[in-house]
């Protein structure tokens, strides 16, 4: 048997230097005093709302400024803000999240079972982030270690929290225009204001558009891999007496976008298709949060979500064309296959929890809250792939498939918090959920169902005002579930669930006058029976007749360091920069392959981004960022590995009056990097295995106008 054996590839000068400065940073103690302090964050994704200097997790804020400094259009431009936070890249935009190397790399199959969780709005939409646009979102909270205790089996690894803006007191207007290259438009507009002397509301609508980035030769089109997408929100808040408040939300996304990023020659923007795919999500989706105050003694909530998701991903698996394949150099082959899939993922849930005031402590003491939560989910997947590669198949053989599948969640949660006496304090949370689930297709009908608990303990020191050392132990957890290929072994089509211990030690530094916050924290995390999904062609020279296996290695091991600094030193200036460090390995797993003692997929031993802004009194400024990734595995079917990348980004603008006009650009120096790799045969006569990449986005530049009344 063969180990393979993953160290982390060697850092650059330039991770060398994030640390060093990053390090000082710490070392610091304080900033400079100068004055217009920084605005606190407040996270919302926990129980109870919180700075997020005083939250004793590893947790990253990206408020309204750094969303707009950082990004143009959607989350995945701010994955790299993030440490150890990654994606993959199936698909024209990013819905696959990876938290300290854990998480989904696909589905084409089988039941959704995501690992990092991703709410909008109090809205589940996990394994969908596409619907990800940022047009009027207000902060994005992202959650680093299981959530055992608030969100469950949905956050095995983390969670993205995205908050949008909320509604105002006073009549706002806003209208935000964009264009640059790929031929990308942008036009979206906001209103807010009061209804009455107790609600208020909020509408944002927003369609952008984009030839994308790459050209289809054959076709001689540049829109293929096209993004076309309308996003509308919609927000009320009624206050009533008595401290009760109702805040009704809707989100509608229309997210119609070409697929069309393979090519066999790994050409990074040209593609030779005949049959260009889509990426398509429709979601329209709603949440209704009440909150109420039984004087200092309790707070009551309630949040119900309904969520309506349809969804269309196509693509031209052979990636090329008759003319193309008919050629001597392939065998003159009769080659050409294309694969759709069609989802209707149906979603409703609800959570009521109660949340102790200062009279309501126990022993006058101890806070605590008791929730309950449910949630159902009912999806359909229908398939159709159609393909010929021989003369005895003339015309496209068509092969469907169907299946349907429900599930239950039902959970029970509760959280106590105690001071031990000078600066110290304990909270210990809690959850058990009881997960049923119903799964059928045309050939196998399956009822898992499984009992769950996750949890965890923090011991928290606040120093002052300005310090905060803690130390976290949580567990997490995930269903298991079953292999849908029929040449599975019968000992082998269930898998077990997953669990996930985690530790943490962190310490997070908020100075006096707000001008430096920074923050490290190092982490274990241990995965029992980690589910391994791998990937299997079936048949050689068939691009879609593939198998995705998961079984249970006996355990998976992720270690690493977390830091971030945000520090406004001088009046003008300011300096930031995060860093991500991790070690991924897998134990005992030979299942298909032998993957013992290999690296996880999608799992950088590196993350890092710094960068710097300028602003002047009179509303110019400046804004570079540079961001990095190691090398990481592309899947467990095979050991191909991406490159380490750099990228720099560069924003530059002047804010006035009620004006303001950016002019942006992104990779800029145009550096080529990886976002998902497959390893098969798929080029004719004699189907050798090769590295076929999906490129991530090369330079775009453009400009953003805005205008507030």
């Amino acid at each position: 048997m063969n180990r393979i054996f993953h160290r982390p590839a060697a850092m650059t000068p330039t991770v060398v230097a994030v640390a060093v400065a990053m390090a000082t940073f710490f070392a610091a103690g304080k900033a400079a005093a100068v004055d217009d302090p920084v605005v606190d964050e407040v996270v919302v994704s926990v129980f109870r709302t919180t700075g997020p200097e005083s939250l004793p997790a590893s947790i990253t804020v990206l408020d309204a400024d750094e969303i707009r400094r950082s990004s143009v259009q959607h989350f995945e431009e701010l994955i790299a803000r993030v440490p150890n936070l990654n994606y993959s890249g199936d698909g024209n935009r990013a819905r696959y999240f990876q938290l300290r190397g854990i998480g989904e790399l696909e589905q084409y199959q089988g039941a959704p079972n995501p690992s990092v969780g991703f709410i909008i709005d109090d809205i589940d939409l996990s394994g969908l982030g596409s619907a990800a646009t940022l047009f009027d979102v207000d902060q994005i909270d992202v959650l680093r270690g299981p959530q055992g205790a608030r969100y469950g089996a949905s956050a095995l690894a983390g969670l993205i929290f995205v908050r949008s803006a909320e509604p105002e007191d006073a009549v706002a207007a806003g209208i935000e225009a964009t264009a640059g290259s790929d031929d990308t438009t942008a036009l979206g507009g906001m209103l807010t204001g009061p209804i009455s002397d107790t609600a208020a509301y909020r509408l944002a609508v927003q369609h952008y558009d984009s030839d994308g980035n790459r050209r289809n030769r054959y076709l001689g089109r540049d829109d293929t891999n096209g993004q076309d997408e309308t996003t509308a929100r919609g927000k009320l808040r009624w206050q009533l007496g008595d401290g009760w408040q109702f805040d009704l939300t809707g989100l509608y996304a229309d997210i119609d976008n070409g697929y069309d990023a393979w090519s066999v020659d790994n050409h990074k923007q040209a593609t030779v298709s005949d049959k260009p795919g889509r990426d398509v999500q429709e979601t329209a989706a709603g949440s209704l949060r009440v909150t109420g105050h039984f004087g200092e003694v309790a707070t009551f909530v309630a949040i119900t979500s309904l969520a309506r998701t349809d969804s269309w991903f196509s693509f031209d698996a052979d990636w090329g064309n008759d003319a193309f394949w008919n050629t001597p150099q392939y065998g003159f082959a009769i080659y050409d296959y294309f694969s759709a899939t069609k989802r209707a993922r149906d979603t409703d849930s609800q959570e009521f929890r109660l949340v102790s005031g200062p009279d309501g402590r126990l022993f006058g003491r101890v806070d605590w809250l008791v929730g309950a939560y449910g949630l159902n989910l009912d999806e359909r997947i229908d398939v159709i792939d159609t393909g010929r590669d021989d003369f005895w198949c003339i015309l496209p053989c068509v092969t469907p498939f169907a299946s349907a599948f429900d599930s239950r969640s039902r959970a029970l949660f509760a959280e106590l918090g105690m001071p031990l006496g000078g600066a110290w304090r304990i909270d210990v949370g809690a959850r058990w959920e009881r997960w049923e689930a119903d799964y059928a297709d045309g050939a196998v009908t399956f009822g898992p169902d499984d009992n769950l608990w996750g949890g965890h303990v923090n011991v928290s020191w606040q120093a002052a005002d300005t310090t905060m050392l803690y130390a976290r132990a949580a567990r997490g957890y995930k269903a298991g579930g079953f292999n849908l290929d029929a040449n599975a072994p019968p000992d082998r089509v269930p898998y077990r669930s997953e669990t996930l211990w985690n530790a943490e030690l962190g310490i997070k530094y908020l100075a006096a006058d707000r001008r430096l916050r920074a923050d490290l924290v190092t982490f274990w995390m241990e995965r029992d029976d980690m589910q391994v999904k791998v990937p299997v062609q079936d048949t050689a020279g068939n691009p879609i007749a593939f198998s995705f296996l998961t079984a249970n290695a006996r355990r998976g091991r992720n270690l690493g360091v977390e830091a971030a600094v945000d520090w406004r030193f001088a009046e003008q200036w300011a300096v930031h920069g995060s860093l991500g460090l991790l070690d991924a390995d897998i134990e005992r797993f030979d299942y298909v392959r032998d993957l013992e003692g290999r690296g996880q997929a999608h799992a950088p031993a590196y993350t890092f981004m710094v960068g710097a802004t300028w602003e002047h009194a009179l509303g110019w400024f400046v804004r570079a960022d540079i961001t990095g990734s190691d090398a990481f595995y592309f899947d467990y079917s095979h050991d191909q590995k991406s490159r380490a990348t750099e990228r720099a980004n560069l924003r530059f603008g002047r804010s006035w009056n009620a004006w303001s006009v950016e002019f942006w650009g992104q990779n800029i120096f145009d550096e080529t990097y990886s976002v998902r790799g497959f390893y098969f045969g798929n080029e004719p006569p004699a189907y050798p295995d090769r590295l076929y990449t999906q490129a991530g986005n090369p330079r775009r530049v453009g400009v953003t106008l805005k205008r507030f009344f």
